[in-house]
C-alpha cells in the first residue's frame, strides 16, 4: 500500500510530534508498505495567517503523486490533515488546543484577537468536515486526545498507543541519585515548578535537565530562576544531547520527573518506564496520568512546588521503593500491547509482516530449497485444481458442437448444419476446463434467469447451461453493434432447444439494456481483464439488473498465479495474454489483469458480498517447481495463486465506491449530460443545463467537485485557451440538474466556438468515459473572455 504519512511542521521546531511521524513512516516500510512523510509548514499567529494556514492545507490535494494513486493518508496534526484524500485516516497526535481547551481554559492566543472567535469557530467545523470524509475510526495518540475529541466536538475515538522512539534501546541501570527532566523546554513542561520543588528539598539530590529550549530567552530565565533559589550548583543543565547520552540518563537516574500541563502522550513518560523508572508527575499532567499510578508506577502530586518536593523526597530517602515502582512500570507498560506492528495493523487494516531482510530473504531460499520439487508442483496442483464438474450429456467441445445447429443459414437438399470454423471450433475447446469450472458454480446457484455479459455466437456454452439447469432462461449482452436473437435447434430430441437475445451495449460506457431486478444471475466470463475505463460502473449496473440476492460470476486471469510469479522472476510480463491485436480494437487485448482481492474488493464496492473466492488451473496443469517451492516457504494461500480467478458474488446492498487505490477520481460521478437550453441571438442569453445522469451527488466544491471545463476555438479551428475550469453554483443530486446562464455577442456566428465538457476538478473531463457529451457554441474570443471573467 501507498501510504502518505501528513503532519504539519513548525519551522526550526523539533520534538515528539515529528519523532512520532517519523515512527510511523519507518514502522510502515518495515512492514512492506510505501511509506513518506508530507511535511507542510505551520503558523498560527496572527489569526489571518492561521486562516491562511488553513486554506493552504485544504487545498493539497494528495489523492495521487506523479500520476500514481497514493492509496491512503494518515493525519496526524491540524491543519495538515485537512488535505483532500479520497481515504484518509486520522491519528491525531493534536487538535488545534488553541480552539479546544486552552479557549476554555482562558489561554489561548485566540482570545487576544477580535476575530478570535471566528478563529474558533472555523477551525472546529474544519476539523468536522475533516473528520465526516472518514468511513474509518478515528484513533487518538492517547486517552487524553480521545477525551478532548468527545468533549469538544461529540466525537468518539480510540487511544491508540506507540512505542517511543528509543523504543528498543531503553535498558535499567543502577539508581542513582538524580531526578532526570528530558524534553522540549518550553512553559507549557513546567521547568520552573521543578525548580522550585528542588529548592524546598533538603540534600544533595540533583537535578538533571536536557533539552533545547525553543526560545533561548527561556533557558536565560531559568538559569536566573536557579540561581535566584540557590540551587544553580545543584541543576545540570545538559543541551542537546545524543541518543546514548540520553539513554545512559534515563538508565542511571533515581527517577524521572515530568510535569507537563495537560500533555497529549509524552514519550518521556513510557522512556522512563522501559528504563524501569518511577515517574513523577503532576494531577494535571494529562497523557501521563494514562500509564502512572500513585505509588504503583510512580509518585502523582499536586501542580505546586511543596507537593512536588515531598514526592522528590521520598524517591531519595527510599532507594528501595524507587526500584520496586520502576519494575511496576515496565510491567505495565509490557501489557499494554503497545508495538509499531499493532499501529500498521490497525491504521492499514491489513496483517503487518516486516519486508523480508537478507537475513529472511536467505532463510527463505533455504527452506524453499529444502522442499522437494515433487511435492512442491503437488501441492501447488491439488490447490488450484478444477472442481468436479457438473452432470453433462457431453464429454468435449466436439459434443456440444456437433449436438446443436449453431450455423444459422438455411440449409438445401437436406444437408445438415455447417460446421462451426475449425478455428473458431478449437478456441472454444481450448476453454473446456474454464466452462466446465463455470458451470459448476453456475448449478450451485440454481438461477432461472441469466444474463451473459460478452457472449458471441456459437453460443455453445449457452447450450451447455441448458443441459445443466431445467427450464433456465438464457439472455445476452454483446458489443454488437445490432441485437441479435436466434432459436437454437438441437440436433438430438435429447436435448433442450433453447431461444436467446443479445442485446448491443459497451458495458463500461452503456446503461445495460434490461430493467431493474430481472434477473437471477450475471456471467461476465473473460471479460473483466478487457474493461479498459471503468469495470466499477459494469458491475453497477450487473448489480441494478440483478434481483435481491442474485448472483453475479467473474472470470478472469490471475496476474498474481504460480504462472506469473514464474514469468516474473524469468523477467517476463505475468500477463496471461498480452498481445496486441490491432484488429479488435481497444478490447481486443488484456488491458488489466487482476488478482484475487482486487476482483472482490471491486465487487464489494458494487454492493456484492462474497459467495466464493477461489482460483483454479483451467487451462494447463504444469507447474514450475522452484516457483512452487518458493510460494511454500512463503506459505502463501495457495488456493489463490491458480490462473483463473472465480468470484462468486451475492447482491447485497447498494453499490457505494470503488475501492481506494484504483482509480484516478471518483468514477461514480463521472456520467452527465449537457443541453443548451436558452440561445437568444437578438440579447445573447444563453442557459446550458447540465443533467446528472450518474448515481452520486455532484459536490460543486473541494475534492474532485464537478465543474464546466470551458475551452475556445478561433475561426480557422486552433484551441488557443484551454482548461478554463467555470464551478457550478451548487451540488446537484443524481437525476436533477443545475443550469449555466452566461452572454455572449448578439452576433453569434462571429469567429470562434465555446466548447463546454463536464469535469472533475484534480480528474479530467467526463468524455473521457463515454458517459458524457460535449457542447459546442458560437462565441466571439471576447465573449469567452468575459464569460471566464464573470465565472471567477
Amino acid at each position: 500500500m501507498r501510504v502518505g504519512v501528513v503532519r504539519t511542521q513548525v519551522p526550526f521546531v523539533t520534538g515528539g510530534a515529528e519523532r512520532h511521524a517519523a515512527g510511523l513512516v519507518s514502522a510502515l516500510r518495515h512492514y512492506g508498505h510505501e511509506a513518506c512523510e508530507i511535511a507542510l509548514p505551520f503558523k498560527w499567529y496572527p489569526v489571518e495567517t492561521l486562516t491562511d494556514s488553513i486554506l493552504s492545507a485544504r487545498l493539497v490535494d494528495l489523492s495521487e503523486s506523479e500520476g500514481v494513486p497514493i492509496d491512503m493518508m494518515i493525519g496526524l496534526k491540524f491543519p495538515a490533515y485537512l488535505a483532500r484524500h479520497p481515504n484518509p485516516v486520522f491519528w491525531l497526535i493534536h487538535q488545534h488546543r488553541q480552539a479546544y481547551d486552552m479557549w476554555n481554559a482562558g489561554t489561548s492566543d485566540l482570545l487576544d484577537s477580535p476575530d478570535g472567535m471566528m478563529a474558533r469557530d472555523m477551525i472546529r467545523a474544519e476539523d468536522r468536515a475533516a473528520f465526516a470524509r472518514s468511513t474509518r475510526p478515528i484513533y487518538a495518540n492517547s486517552k487524553n486526545v480521545a477525551g478532548r475529541l468527545e468533549t469538544y466536538l461529540g466525537l468518539p475515538s480510540t487511544p491508540l498507543y506507540h512505542p517511543p522512539p528509543l523504543a528498543d534501546r531503553m535498558t535499567q541501570g543502577a539508581f542513582g541519585d538524580y531526578l532526570f527532566a528530558p524534553g522540549r523546554l518550553n512553559p507549557s513542561k513546567r521547568v520552573d515548578l521543578m525548580l522550585r520543588a528542588l529548592a524546598m528539598t533538603p540534600g544533595p539530590m540533583r537535578l538533571v535537565i536536557a533539552g533545547v529550549p525553543e526560545n533561548p530567552a527561556y533557558l536565560d530565565d531559568l538559569r536566573s530562576l536557579a540561581a535566584a533559589l540557590g540551587i544553580s550548583g545543584r541543576v545540570d543543565w545538559l543541551g542537546g544531547i545524543d541518543n546514548d547520552t540520553m539513554i545512559r540518563h534515563y538508565a542511571q537516574a533515581r527517577g524521572v520527573v515530568f510535569t507537563p500541563q495537560d500533555e497529549d502522550l509524552g514519550y518521556i513518560t513510557l522512556e522512563a518506564m522501559l528504563s524501569g523508572k518511577p515517574v513523577i508527575t503532576t494531577t494535571d499532567a494529562g497523557g501521563p496520568l494514562e500509564f502512572i499510578s500513585h505509588e504503583q508506577e510512580g509518585l502523582i502530586t499536586s501542580p505546586d512546588a511543596e507537593a512536588l518536593s515531598k514526592a522528590f523526597i521520598t524517591l531519595y530517602e527510599d532507594a528501595a521503593l524507587a526500584e520496586t515502582m520502576g519494575q511496576a512500570g515496565l510491567e505495565r507498560y509490557h501489557s499494554l500491547n503497545i508495538s509499531w506492528e499493532h499501529v500498521v495493523e490497525t491504521l492499514t487494516g491489513e496483517t503487518a509482516k516486516p519486508a523480508p531482510g537478507p537475513a529472511q530473504i536467505a532463510a527463505l531460499e533455504a527452506k524453499a530449497a529444502a522442499t522437494p520439487a515433487e511435492e512442491a508442483v503437488a501441492r501447488v496442483q491439488a490447490a488450484v485444481a478444477p472442481p468436479p464438474a457438473p452432470a453433462l450429456p457431453f464429454a468435449s467441445i466436439t459434443d456440444v458442437l456437433e449436438a446443436y445447429a449453431f450455423d444459422t443459414m438455411p440449409q438445401e437438399n437436406g444437408e445438415g448444419p455447417a460446421p462451426v470454423e475449425p478455428g473458431l471450433a478449437k478456441y472454444l475447446g481450448s476453454h473446456w476446463t474454464r466452462y466446465l469450472t463455470t458451470l459448476h458454480h453456475i448449478v450451485d446457484c440454481a438461477p432461472r434467469d441469466i444474463l451473459d455479459v460478452g457472449v458471441f455466437p456459437p453460443l455453445a456454452f449457452e447450450a451447455m447451461v441448458v443441459n445443466a439447469l431445467e427450464d433456465v432462461k438464457m439472455s445476452g449482452v454483446w458489443e454488437g453493434p445490432n441485437p441479435y436473437a436466434q432459436s437454437v435447434k438441437s440436433l438430438n430430441p435429447a436435448y433442450p432447444d433453447f431461444d436467446i437475445e443479445l442485446r448491443p451495449a459497451n458495458i463500461e460506457r452503456d446503461v445495460m439494456p434490461y430493467g431493474d431486478a430481472e434477473f437471477d444471475m450475471v456471467l461476465g466470463m473473460e471479460i473483466f481483464e478487457h474493461l479498459a475505463l471503468d469495470p466499477h460502473f459494469f458491475l453497477s449496473q450487473a448489480a441494478r439488473v440483478l434481483r435481491p440476492g442474485g448472483h453475479i460470476i467473474l472470470t478472469t486471469p490471475n496476474v498474481g498465479s504460480h504462472r506469473g510469479v514464474r514469468k516474473i522472476l524469468d523477467r517476463e510480463s505475468p500477463y496471461s495474454f498480452g498481445l496486441f491485436v490491432p484488429t479488435g480494437g481497444v478490447y481486443g487485448r488484456h488491458n488489466r489483469e487482476y488478482t484475487p482481492h482486487e476482483v472482490e474488493a471491486l465487487a464489494h464496492g458494487a454492493g456484492f458480498e462474497t459467495h466464493y473466492l477461489g482460483t483454479s488451473d483451467v487451462y494447463d496443469d504444469h507447474v514450475d517447481p522452484a516457483t512452487a517451492a518458493l510460494m511454500i516457504a512463503r506459505e502463501d494461500d495457495l488456493h489463490l495463486r491458480g490462473e483463473t480467478i472465480v468470484f462468486v458474488g451475492r447482491k447485497a446492498r447498494a453499490p457505494s465506491a470503488p475501492p481506494a487505490g484504483l482509480y484516478h477520481g471518483d468514477p461514480a460521478r463521472l456520467s452527465g449530460k449537457l443541453v443548451l437550453t436558452k440561445d437568444e441571438a437578438e440579447t445573447g442569453l444563453t442557459q446550458v443545463t447540465a443533467h446528472n445522469t450518474s448515481s452520486g451527488w455532484w459536490p460543486a466544491a473541494g475534492n474532485q467537485a464537478t465543474a464546466l471545463l470551458a475551452e475556445w476555438i478561433n475561426g480557422e479551428d486552433y484551441l488557443v485557451h484551454t482548461n478554463v475550469i467555470l464551478p457550478l453554483s451548487e451540488a446537484v443530486a443524481p437525476g436533477a440538474e443545475t443550469t449555466f446562464s452566461f452572454r455572449r455577442d448578439p452576433d453569434m456566428a462571429g469567429p470562434g466556438t465555446l466548447r463546454l465538457h463536464l469535469f472533475q476538478t484534480g480528474v479530467g473531463a467526463f468524455t473521457g468515459t463515454g458517459r458524457a457529451n460535449t457542447l459546442e457554441l458560437p462565441c466571439s474570443e471576447a465573449s469567452f473572455l468575459a464569460l471566464v471573467k464573470r465565472a471567477l
